[in-house]
């Protein structure tokens, strides 16, 4: 089990620290399951044998337990994305570092990412108010737009493209596979793959002369 993947298990037999993560495994399936609004408490605690006062010391409420899920969900992303990036050596490699740790966060964590994508796309009404940390948000997104920033200041990127667009653009082509690979899974999200969304953003589908 990768050591990043502290949601993968519930134990039977629980220290105090295994009790809190537990109880983030069971809401992680359930919430990805039934949803916010159709989720109780006693529906997370089901598959853990633990009582609602554990789950209150740990998390207050159930607001935030889905406010804890969803922090770890871009603490983690951006973990991965800033220790992948650190280990490349250009700015190709920077973005396909970027696709992968996130392909590769993706690919262990569905569940988890089926909850994030649903939230993104929520109502109002479907989810507690501010559960999305939009500073958590902004951070990681700001990661990778200065990755390409600092491309275009080198001249590996064209400078007539605005920083702000492109960044959006290979978000959106590395979310696209994330969707597409949780809706109907075909192949893996791996470093290859990461390596044929770069290219295409970066040198696009058109037929050199």
């Amino acid at each position: 089990m990768d050591s990043y993947l502290p949601f993968g298990r519930i134990m039977t037999t629980l220290a105090t620290d295994d009790a809190r993560q537990a109880i983030l495994d069971s809401a992680i399936a359930t919430f990805a399951r039934k949803g916010y609004a159709g989720t109780s408490v006693q529906d997370v605690l089901q598959a853990t044998g633990l009582s609602k006062p554990t789950l209150y010391y740990y998390f207050k409420s159930k607001a935030g337990l889905f406010q804890a899920i969803l922090d770890f969900a871009y603490d983690e992303s951006y973990r991965l994305m800033k220790e992948a990036v650190d280990a490349a050596t250009d700015y190709e490699s920077r973005l396909v570092a970027v696709a992968a740790a996130l392909f590769d966060f993706a690919e262990h964590n569905q569940n988890l990412m089926r909850l994030v994508l649903a939230t993104v796309f929520a109502a109002p009404e479907e989810i507690p108010p501010g559960s999305i940390n939009l500073s958590k948000r902004r951070r990681n997104f700001e990661f990778v737009l200065g990755t390409i920033r600092e491309a275009q200041k080198a001249g590996e990127i064209d400078s007539r493209y605005d920083v702000v667009e492109l960044t959006h653009g290979i978000f959106g082509a590395i979310s696209h596979q994330i969707r597409t690979h949780l809706l109907l899974p075909q192949g893996r999200l791996d470093r290859r793959r990461a390596e044929r969304v770069v290219s295409l953003f970066l040198n696009g589908a058109r037929k050199r002369k």
